[in-house]
This record gives C-alpha cells, structure tokens and sequence, in this order.
C-alpha cells in the first residue's frame, strides 16, 4: 500500500510538472514573461493579399498584438484609438502577404548547425516564416526549432518529420547520416516497418520526437501504407508520403487518405505498365521505367487527390537542380561508349520507378494544377552558398512562369497551401484576425511577378521583425567566419 501510495505521489507530481503543457500544440504560444507588458503595433494603409483567394485589398490596417493578427480592416474603419498602448507604424505604399511557408526541406540530413542557421537565415530574411524539413536527425532539429521559437536565432518556425521505411531503405546512407551514433532504422525518428510492426507503438514514439509529421518514403506496401496512414490519423498526426513509396504505386498513396504527396515526377509511377510491376514485385526488374505519361490512370490519381483535399508539394526545383548537376557531371565522366546501358538498380526500393524529366515534371503540375489538386511550394534543393534568395523563390518562378498560375495562385501555393500541408491552417498560412502574425511587407505589388515577392522590406515571425536582406556578399563572409 505505501509503495503504491508513493508511485501515485510520484506520477500526481509529475502531472503537476507536465500539465501545463497538456494539450500545447506544436504552434502553441512560446514562454512568455508574465510581468512583461503586452506589445501592440498598429500598421497603417498597407496593401494586402490576403491568401485567401481574396483580391488585393488597398489602404488596409493591421493590428498586431502579442505575436497574432488582432485586428484586420480598412484604415479609414480602424481607429488608433482604439487601441491606445498601440505604436502605430504609417506602413502606406507596402504591400503585405502571408509569410511564405517552405514545404519540402532538409536541414539536418547530417546534423550541422552552423550550416542549418546560415540557410534560416536566408530563409527568414527572404519571407519565409515556416519551413517543413521532411526527415533528418530530430537531434539537432528539436534545438534548432527551440532557438527559432524563442528567438535565440533568426530562423522560421521548424516543423518536423519522423520517418517509416521499409528495411531495404535503410541502406541509404542518408540514413546513417541521420541516426549518427545509433542504429539506422531502429530509432523513433527514423523507424523500420513491416507488416509486424506495432504501428501504434511505432507512432507513438514518433510523435514523442515532437515531429510534427510522419513521412511515408520506400519499400511499403499498399495496404501497409493505409494501415500506418489509419493508425496515424487515430494519434491526430499526419501523413506526409513519398507519392510514390514502391511498392505502394501513387493510387495506394491517395487511396491511403494521407494529407500531403511529394514529387510530381513519381505520378507517372502510375503508368507503368501491369506486367512490368508484376516483374518487379517478382524481383526481376529494377530501375527506371518509360511510360505513356497521357495514361489516364494519372488523372484518376489527380482525381482521388482533389477528392480527399490532398496537397501535391511539387519540388520542381529538385528536378531542375539534380539535371543541371547530372549535365555538370556529364562534362567530368567516363566517355559514353565506356559507361554501363541504363541505370543502376536502385537497392533502397522494391519496384521499379517511372522516368520523368523536370520539363515533364512541369507538364505533370500543370495537369495536377488544371484538375484542381492544392499545390504547395517546396523544393528539396538548396540555394547555392552564394545566393541571396532560398531556393523557395525558385519554386515559385517555375510555379508562375512555367506552369502557368497567377502570381495570387502562386502566393496562395506558398501559404495556406503550405499550411494546409502542416496541418496548420487554423495557426498560419493567411492574413486574418487570430492567426500569428507572419506577414511579409513588400516594397512591390507582389500580383505583378515573382520579382516583386523579392522587394522585401521586413519580415514578422510571430509579430517579431526581421530586417530586410543583407547582401549576398555579407552573407557569404557571415558564413565564411
């Protein structure tokens, strides 16, 4: 009786320590000094696109308070007097959007923190106030979403996933680089699963790293997919998967319910061909495939994912970024007559993969985009060291100037598209009363070009401002020193 007595001591004192995080999400507000005196700012005739789909609203006002969008009207119907602890800031002739949301990046693929602060760096300077790294080491990951949230650094909010893979996966090497000093695959951030596995228990420890997300990537089955995807959905996390995760073709993807797809290239996974998939389920092929691209069964896909509200994060950049890189190889490589016919089998994957070039990548979105899927921007490439911009400029220039959409349905893929993605879209993603204050303020009319989106002048994360850009030169030497 005492020692259950004491057990009962011991579990009510740590519910006292524990409780005041109980039901805190992972946008929740940060520690704030309870004596500190609340900050208010009012901003002055600004242009806003909301991101709603809205049009652009002229000679707007926005109250922001305590790191959220307090209020949101025309500054002719918005009184200062209204709110008299309020700095007012006269912001007439700027343009504001949503902070821009990053859907696909790696940060700590091989943990690196002066690496991961100087690319948040440019990425917070540049307007973006959200990023989504899609698998690393959660190590290094969890303080550096520590440092952004309390400010330590000037960073975006970091959200996070942990990853489940089939056992072949687990010869990449990333995955090691990942797990550094433990064993790849058997650690909650970086999980193998088969069909025995306790998905439960594998979820659970998974959202113990305070991932936000649970991304689906190689060597799963079909009905494994949408049993993780059940089992994830009945924790309250989602899933974010490879579109095409070999076996499980891109319809066992959508089918599965999950909340987000990445890679338009791998939709074409769902035209190859019956026999051939039977080929390789048999381990007799591997490798790239060629495909009829116009094969309708990508359309009933793009049909499945619309249903379900399921956001496609593109990465066209990645596309373009490993061509040009495989072209700087080409330059340095074994003459062609000496080179092996066709690719290497691909040991971190069962099944064969569909070929897709970044033009027809581009074709692919466009398609996606004209059947009415969501569109969200990432690029899983970096900006080169010497870059002024992130990589997320990139993505929207080819979003606009290759596929075709407005620059209003560009901002829109790059946040609440973005936020829908998380999961998040009660928090961010768009400029309404309620919502953290991450807002970008544009010298330009950010409708007329994806140049505009680059006319920065300042950046709130959370209310906190940012300044503008430095130069590129600047940015180097901070790096260098």
């Amino acid at each position: 009786m005492t020692r259950s007595r004491g057990l009962l001591a011991g579990a009510a004192a740590l519910w006292a320590l524990t409780a005041p995080l109980a039901g805190q999400s992972r946008s929740g507000e940060p520690p704030r000094n309870p004596n500190a005196e609340s900050e208010t700012t009012v901003y002055e005739g600004v242009s806003v696109l909301d991101g709603t789909g809205a049009p652009l609203m002229p000679d707007m006002s926005i109250v922001v308070r305590d790191g959220r969008i307090a209020a949101l009207a025309p500054a002719d119907e918005l009184s200062p007097d209204a709110w008299p602890e309020a700095e007012v800031e006269d912001a007439r002739g700027l343009y504001v959007i949503p902070g821009l949301i990053e859907s696909h990046t790696h940060l700590a693929t091989m943990a690196d923190r002066a690496a991961a602060e100087f690319e948040l760096n440019r990425f917070i300077y540049g307007g973006v106030t959200t990023v989504r790294d899609m698998a690393g080491d959660v190590r290094a990951l969890a303080e550096l979403q520590r440092a952004a949230l309390v400010g330590e650094i000037p960073a975006p909010d970091i959200h996070y996933s942990a990853l489940v893979a089939g056992e072949s996966f687990f010869v990449d090497p990333r995955t090691r680089a990942s797990s550094m000093g433990e064993v790849p695959g058997r650690v909650p951030w970086l999980r193998i699963v088969g069909p025995d596995t306790d998905l439960a228990q594998t979820i659970a420890l998974a959202r113990g790293t305070w991932a936000t997300g649970l991304k689906t990537y190689a060597s799963i089955e079909g009905p494994l997919l949408a049993r993780i995807a059940a089992e994830a959905r009945r924790q309250g996390i989602p899933v974010w998967s490879h579109t095409h995760v070999g076996p499980a073709l891109p319809m066992d993807v959508a089918s599965a319910g999950v909340t987000s797809m990445s890679h338009v290239c791998s939709l074409a996974s769902a035209a190859i061909p019956e026999e051939v998939v039977s080929e390789a389920l048999a381990g007799r092929r591997s490798g790239m495939v060629e495909v009829d691209l116009e094969d309708p069964r990508i359309d009933a896909v793009l049909e499945e994912m619309k249903r379900r509200g399921t956001v496609l994060d593109a990465t066209l950049k990645v596309g373009f970024f490993r061509e040009a890189r495989m072209a700087a190889q080409d330059t340095l490589a074994t003459p062609p007559a000496q080179r092996p016919e066709g690719p290497p089998p691909d040991p971190r994957r069962r099944g064969v993969r569909a070929a897709c070039s970044a033009e027809e990548g581009v074709d692919l979105t466009r398609r996606a985009y004209e059947a009415g899927v969501l569109i969200s921007a990432g690029t899983d490439a970096p900006a080169g060291p010497a870059a002024e911009w992130p990589a997320l400029h990139d993505e929207l220039a080819f979003l606009h100037e290759r596929v075709g959409m407005t620059m209003a349905e560009v901002i829109r893929a790059a946040t609440r598209n973005g936020a829908l993605a998380l999961g998040l879209e009660d928090e961010i993603g768009t400029v309404e009363a309620g919502k953290y204050a991450n807002l970008v303020f544009l010298r330009e009319d950010p409708t007329a070009g994806v140049e505009s989106v680059r006319s920065v002048r300042f950046t709130l994360k959370r209310g906190r401002r940012s300044p503008p850009p430095p130069s590129t030169l600047n940015r180097s030497a901070a790096r260098v020193n």
